[in-house]
């Protein structure tokens, strides 16, 4: 490296120095607090008052289409992930500058595409919007749009594709399309199966039920008795597949979404060099909702889990951790040789500004899409056409009611589908889920890293 290079290197570290080093995780605090005050007003112009930029375009779309939709604005929310999508289609590919920014200074330089799994809910969460709008041919348009996604994405990545499934076969047999409806419940049904254990999530009974249900309705008998044997369901009544009856679908998105933090930790090279780098970790935070029951008319049904999205955004970093670390290890060697070849050339003042630089800016990528729910809860009730005053106790993990919730007056046709989603959030839910344990040291002479492929 040259003695012009090491200049560069220290310019283009100060630039970023003197932009501010706090992390990205640093700075939505204010917005989650006002979250949790049950105030997305104050916490929208919270958010739009943070410095970002281009690279962080497509997190404050996301973050705000998250904060339009607590407040009931399901179209604005759409515009906002309508502008997301193509932008990580655009920053999935990386410019040269970029890379060699994002490599010489910290990973933060690059603009953010968002996770494989951030990817897919940006379509789950139009398609919720798209329901509550009333509008279930644009939620149908949303789910084809999902189907794609998913069947792009290699086998083993970290994604939760059971709920996504669920909620496009939700999707078509609100529109009464059945055989489309029976497929992706299908198509759920294996996703939930293969799921690691540590997804915590397993079989959600209210999709063994429409398993059950939409075989018998379309006349499929041996996969319908095939069902039954698997799920150990002996009796089993063919009145639950009425057409005479509507039903209650609620959609419980519980808490927020883990956030990502940076741990400094010491690391050894290849050749025995000591350096210090930045490494991503996750704050993990349980929802403090497990769940809802809802009832009227002497009816009532409880949720069951359907996605844990803390579990997976753990494990997608999990996947890139190797990776993330080579090149942090890679960045440190050299800042560390610009400022041993300064010092070599005789110019320690250039040397210690190096070295100040590359300290200060060595910072890990904390970037994530935080508004996203922390699980997802879900409870279908059947019920007679009529007119009805639902009530919703929220649960808490030892069945314990957080809170009720009334919607009055709600009308059911024969044969018709109510989707409610509500998002609950309190200050319970910023709290870490378990205490933080520092990165051990990283030896990469006796340990080989590589990047995940996922």
């Amino acid at each position: 490296m040259t003695r012009t290079d090491c200049a560069r290197l220290a310019s283009l570290a100060l630039v970023v120095l003197l932009s501010g080093c706090a992390t990205y995780s640093d700075r939505i605090g204010v917005m989650e607090r006002a979250i949790v005050a049950k105030d997305p007003v104050r916490a929208l112009r919270v958010l739009e008052a943070q410095p970002g930029g281009r690279k962080d375009d497509v997190l404050y779309l996301l973050n705000k289409a998250m904060l339009q939709r607590m407040q009931g604005e399901y179209a604005a929310s759409n515009a906002a992930l309508e502008e997301a999508k193509p932008l990580m289609e655009k920053f999935a590919t990386l410019s040269v500058s970029e890379q060699a920014a994002a490599f010489a200074i910290n990973e933060n330089v690059r603009a953010y595409a968002g996770e494989l799994f951030e990817q897919v809910y940006v379509h789950v969460i139009a398609a919720l919007n798209y329901l509550a709008l009333n509008a279930p041919h644009s939620a149908r348009v949303e789910a084809l749009q999902l189907d794609v996604k998913l069947n792009q994405i290699k086998q083993g990545a970290a994604v939760d594709d059971g709920f996504p499934r669920y909620l496009t076969g939700l999707i078509y047999e609100r529109l009464g399309d059945w055989d489309d409806a029976l497929i992706a419940y299908r198509k759920a049904y294996q996703a939930y199966k293969s799921f690691p254990s540590y997804y915590s999530v397993g079989v959600p009974y209210p999709l063994k039920d429409d398993l059950l249900r939409l075989t018998a309705r379309q006349g499929m008998n041996d996969e319908h008795e095939r069902y039954r044997t698997e799920f150990g369901i002996k009796e089993w009544s063919a009145a639950t597949s009425s057409a005479d009856t509507g039903e209650v679908v609620f959609i419980l998105l519980s808490g927020l979404a883990p956030v990502k933090r940076d741990a400094i930790t010491g690391a050894v090279t290849q050749d025995g060099r000591m350096v210090t780098v930045a490494l991503p970790y996750f704050e993990q935070r349980r929802a403090a909702a497990n769940g809802v029951r809802i009832s009227t008319a002497g009816r009532s049904a409880e949720s069951a889990l359907m996605s844990d999205v803390n579990n997976v955004a753990v494990t997608a970093l999990d996947h890139k951790l190797a990776g993330i670390t080579a090149r942090a290890i890679a960045r440190a060697v050299i800042k560390t040789r610009a400022v041993s070849k300064a010092q070599q050339e005789g110019n320690g003042a250039l040397g210690l500004l190096i070295n100040v630089a590359g300290v200060a800016t060595e910072r890990a990528d904390t970037r994530s899409w935080t508004t996203l729910p922390n699980q997802i809860y879900l409870a279908r009730l059947q019920l007679p056409p009529g007119r009805y005053d639902l009530q919703v106790q929220v649960l808490s993990s030892r069945g314990g009611v957080l809170g009720v919730e009334e919607y009055n007056d709600l009308e059911l046709l024969q044969g018709d589908q109510r989707i409610i989603t509500r998002h609950w959030v309190t200050p319970q839910d910023l709290l870490p889920s378990r205490p933080f344990t520092r990165p051990a040291l990283v030896d990469q002479r006796k340990t080989k890293v590589k990047e995940s492929r996922h």
